[in-house]
């Protein structure tokens, strides 16, 4: 009876931590969907006084409320900067000894076929764009027991290391699994430190899932997630029908998972399996910042110039027609218009409509207009040196130099990004040492090079990953 007490006790305290963890982080939640909403182009929302984000309505029914995106383009810029050039990493020998150089090779051979299994190249590609939309993105590195190559077979259920349960059936060597947390699904323990130190990773699960997975029944619900092509039509919230809600709580060394009312496992662990990348890291703050952010004040100006030119040139167009009191049939002039041909019947002995002459559309639109796109350009960190007339007088050594400006412009984010990926490295040699206690046949891969290498955990001697 006591233990059930207390298992109840540690659910409950985990669920209670996890949303008061939750609240404080909904202001950066709110201000991470705005940014994928400008992102995607609903760019007339904005964050409401009752913490959600809705769509602003038009205060005349003939204004216009187009959108003109240039933030999608400057983030598929800042990507393709991003993933330019070869990525090489290497592993940093424990000393020079001729062993441990040996060693460092053949680690090197382990963390390529490594990322081979698990396609990093598309885990990278995918964390950069959660980094460059919120602002961070996470890599997840733990040991799956159901990976790697078919070893033998369960004859009874049994509840693994890490959390997972075993099925009856078929048992694997186990392998490493890299996965990409968006910053939705994290939650740290203090918002206010740079240095991760304990965190709830919360995702949703369907009750079959959570079943197979840890072999736990639980009670399913409907689960409001966030809708990130904003097809649902309330908030961009849409429902996950009989699921519920896993929560994982890594502190002080404990792992405790829990879903609903159930606890689902309860272990240690050695390190946080989190690895943060950023796309401008902030001091003093978990979660960094995205360029997007100091882009949406240009965005929503530079749409409203674009609109008033257009409402100004459909005046001029169109035109603004004046008539007297009761001269002509007003309901048929609105519907129809002056268009050419009309045969107008006016009332005898009074004026004939006629169009309000209209000014030249002004010079300040035109200028306001240019001066916001070269605004985009300075605080997002990218030039588009083909728009307009003047790049045909640009010398080659000068748009070298615009280039390489560039390059150093977006350093911190390209740095962020390669440190993040030579950590998961070094875990994943952490883990490889820590689980692999004999002999494994690897394939490593180069273009039309296949390699086989033999190599055990005795074989890591160094776990230090850098970038040549």
């Amino acid at each position: 009876m006591k233990k059930n007490n207390s298992r109840q006790e540690l659910v409950r305290s985990v669920i209670e931590d996890f949303e008061a963890r939750r609240v404080a982080r909904k202001p950066l939640e709110l201000q991470w969907q705005l940014n994928i909403d400008f992102l995607r182009g609903n760019q007339n929302n904005f964050i409401t006084n009752f913490g959600n984000v809705a769509a602003m309505g038009k205060q005349f029914h003939w204004q216009r409320a187009e959108v003109f995106n240039h933030i999608s383009p400057m983030t598929e810029m800042r990507l393709a900067k991003l993933t330019d050039g070869k990525r090489q990493i290497s592993v940093v020998p424990l000393s020079d000894s001729e062993h441990d150089i040996k060693c460092a090779q053949i680690c090197d051979k382990i963390v390529k076929s490594a990322f081979k299994k698990v396609d990093m190249n598309a885990l990278i590609d995918q964390a950069n764009m959660w980094s460059e939309m919120t602002g961070t993105a996470f890599y997840k590195v733990v040991w799956n027991n159901n990976g790697g190559r078919l070893v033998g077979e369960i004859k009874t259920p049994v509840l693994a290391d890490g959390g997972t349960f075993l099925q009856k059936g078929e048992i694997f060597e186990g392998d490493v699994q890299v996965i990409v947390c968006s910053p939705f699904e994290i939650y740290p323990g203090s918002l206010t430190s740079d240095i991760i130190q304990d965190v709830i990773h919360a995702k949703p699960y369907s009750v079959e899932a959570i079943r197979e997975i840890w072999g736990v029944s639980v009670e399913g619900e409907d689960i409001e997630v966030f809708d990130f092509n904003r097809t649902a039509p309330a908030g961009g919230a849409s429902v996950m029908p009989n699921a519920a809600m896993v929560v994982e709580r890594y502190k002080n060394g404990k792992l405790v998972i829990v879903a609903g009312d159930k606890l689902l496992f309860e272990g240690t662990y050695g390190r946080l399996p989190f690895i943060r990348q950023t796309s401008e890291s902030m001091p003093g703050a978990v979660f960094g910042k995205s360029v997007i952010e100091r882009a949406i004040p240009v965005q929503r100006a530079y749409n409203a110039v674009k609109n008033r030119k257009t409402e100004f040139l459909n005046r001029l167009a169109c035109g603004v027609v004046a008539v007297e009191d009761g001269s002509v049939d007003i309901e048929a002039l609105e519907n129809d218009g002056l268009a050419p041909g009309t045969v107008i019947v006016y009332r005898q002995g009074t004026q004939p409509p006629t169009f309000v002459n209209g000014a030249g559309l002004p010079e300040e639109l035109e200028r306001e207009e240019e001066r916001l796109l070269r605004e985009f350009t300075t605080i997002t960190g990218g030039t588009d040196i083909f728009r307009g007339t003047e790049s045909t007088s640009i010398s080659g050594v000068a748009l070298e130099i615009i280039t390489e400006q560039d390059k150093l412009r977006i350093r911190r984010a390209i740095a962020s990004g390669q440190n993040a990926v030579a950590a998961v490295a070094g875990h994943i040699l952490r883990l490889y040492k820590q689980y692999v206690g004999h002999k494994r046949l690897e394939r490593l891969v180069d273009g039309k090079c296949v390699q086989m290498f033999t190599w055990d955990g005795d074989d890591i001697t160094s776990d230090e990953v850098i970038y040549e």
